[in-house]
């Protein structure tokens, strides 16, 4: 039975057409059988980040982490090829490595089962002593994993196409607007506990707010952005462009955050979104590239990364003036909103929103807020409006 099927119908009134649509119910938002339904049929069946491509460069090398409560690991072969694992010996599923590193055989702590890093078991102790044992029975649980865009991904499901299907022409709009997009080097990682569902993180796709909650970058006399929201939208993924306002640029440059200039590699703000969880964006600066990778951790909490790219490594003065701004400014405004929010769901007065969605699809449009919420309503209640 579709979720929606939780509440009377007289309540819901998400549409897919984002001119006539609501927001998604107020429960889909703290709901435990709504949390359970996302976990089963979004995040254990979709591709979900594990590591970066630098991580894999070593055969042997390998890195264990967690789908939800899963755990898993990657781990490039002697051949080269890169192979995900449940992370489980299948003896007794004691878990087999632990953070990162490199080895071409894996032991399991608790009895010594070997693994070669095909997943095949190569010696268990007493092997020879035991009725009908056969090593080739023992075989890790192999995983579907990818390489995208200097990603490393994992789909504990079997139905999803690859990621070159899925996201189209997404690594390359990475490429055409991040100049050396492949050479960028890894900065620094922020990471926030948030008090709030996880949805929200993504219901922030959209500009409406920016002048409100953002009004050192658009919307003030003061601010360095235009108002701007330019936004395209493909299956599984959209794109947003915020442009940087020239005249500030050539007259005002006491508004700017940092040092910006024209002949910079990126000069206008890209927000890439990515199904189901993933917030890719370059700010107006040298060559720079953010990942926002955000999880459930239950129906009212979530954990969210941020890791950070520049062309310079370590990273320059103004680098780290970019990623401070981004921690001490940016996320602030934005967590304040997304955790008020999660308090405000749960007002016997609120049931559902009303998106505010223009024709023209302007910067106060709330078009990308629609085009994530449908394919989480899709992914729960099918095409079922």
């Amino acid at each position: 039975m579709a979720v929606s099927a939780a509440r009377t119908q007289s309540e819901l009134k998400f549409h897919p057409d984002p001119e006539h649509s609501s927001t998604l119910p107020g429960f889909y938002y703290f709901d435990p059988t709504i949390a359970t339904h996302e976990r089963e049929a979004i995040f254990l069946k979709s591709w979900q980040f594990v590591a970066y491509a630098t991580d894999l460069a070593e055969v042997g090398s390998y890195v264990a982490t967690f789908v939800l409560d899963q755990p898993v690991f990657i781990v490039r072969g002697k051949n080269g090829r890169v192979r995900a694992f449940y992370n489980a010996c299948t003896h007794r599923g004691h878990t087999l490595v632990e953070g990162r590193g490199a080895k071409t055989i894996i032991t399991c702590p608790f009895h010594a089962w070997s693994f070669d890093t095909s997943g095949a078991l190569k010696a268990a102790g007493n092997a020879e002593n035991v009725a009908g044992f056969k090593l080739d029975d023992f075989h890790l649980t192999e995983i579907r994993c990818e390489i995208w865009a200097n990603m490393a991904f994992v789909n504990l499901g079997n139905d999803a196409a690859p990621m070159s299907a899925m996201y189209g022409g997404l690594a390359q709009e990475f490429r055409d607007a991040i100049p050396g997009f492949d050479d960028l080097k890894f900065g620094r990682r922020d990471q926030y506990d948030l008090n709030c569902n996880w949805k929200f993180v993504f219901d922030g796709l959209e500009c409406y707010h920016c002048p409100h909650i953002h009004p050192q970058a658009m919307g003030t006399d003061q601010s360095f952005m235009t108002t701007t929201w330019d936004t395209y939208e493909y299956d599984s993924y959209s794109t947003h462009v915020v442009r940087t306002d020239r005249d500030v640029l050539k007259n005002h440059r006491e508004r700017l955050p940092y040092p910006i200039t024209e002949g910079d590699d990126v000069v206008d703000d890209y927000v890439w979104y990515m199904w189901p969880n993933y917030i890719f964006l370059a700010h107006p600066g040298p060559a720079n590239f953010h990942v926002t990778h955000a999880v459930p951790t239950g129906p009212e909490t979530a954990h969210r990364n941020v890791d950070h790219f520049f062309a310079e490594s370590p990273p320059s003065a103004i680098n780290i003036a970019q990623m401070n701004m981004h921690r001490d400014v940016i996320v602030p405004q934005d967590r304040a909103a997304m955790e008020r929010q999660q308090l405000g769901v749960h007002s016997r007065g609120y049931r559902q929103g009303r998106l505010m969605v223009d024709q023209e699809r302007s910067w106060r449009s709330e078009h990308g807020v629609h085009h994530f919420d449908k394919m989480v309503w899709e992914t729960l209640n099918g095409k079922n409006y």
